[in-house]
């Protein structure tokens, strides 16, 4: 029941992440500039989101089933990129660079992050 409730959460903040990629895609690059711009932002959000996705992991840790699976592995990937943004921010700047360089990039992130949305909103309904 809990990973289900997760699956829903994460999936309907993904279709909306994904909405606004699409939707504004220079926004993207505005926002980390503003990350790295801006320490404190970044180190006061990477700990906001390791008690999050700690807290989550501690109740949904295993992979009995997919949406307990999917859950898990969302949690655990929110506490490393947290872990990485308050030691080496840096590193999660590059990367994010790397992966969105134009708006024709951030606007494709954006349809996948939707798409993997959707789907686990359903998973995580049914």
């Amino acid at each position: 029941m809990i990973a289900d409730t997760v699956c829903v959460i994460f999936g309907i903040y993904a279709l909306a992440a994904g909405a606004g990629m699409v939707i504004e895609p220079a926004r993207a690059g505005r926002l980390l500039a503003a990350f790295e711009n801006s320490p404190e932002v970044a180190y006061v959000t990477g700990a906001f989101m390791f008690f999050l996705g700690a807290g989550v992991l501690a109740f949904t840790d295993g992979f009995s089933t997919v949406t307990q699976g999917i859950s898990t592995f969302i949690a655990a990937i929110m506490v490393v990129e947290s872990l990485l943004l308050l030691a080496w921010p840096k590193l999660i700047f590059a990367l994010g660079r790397w992966m969105m360089p134009e708006d024709d990039h951030v606007r494709g992130f954006g349809l996948v992050t939707m798409a993997f949305g959707l789907v686990i909103t359903v998973l995580g309904t049914i």
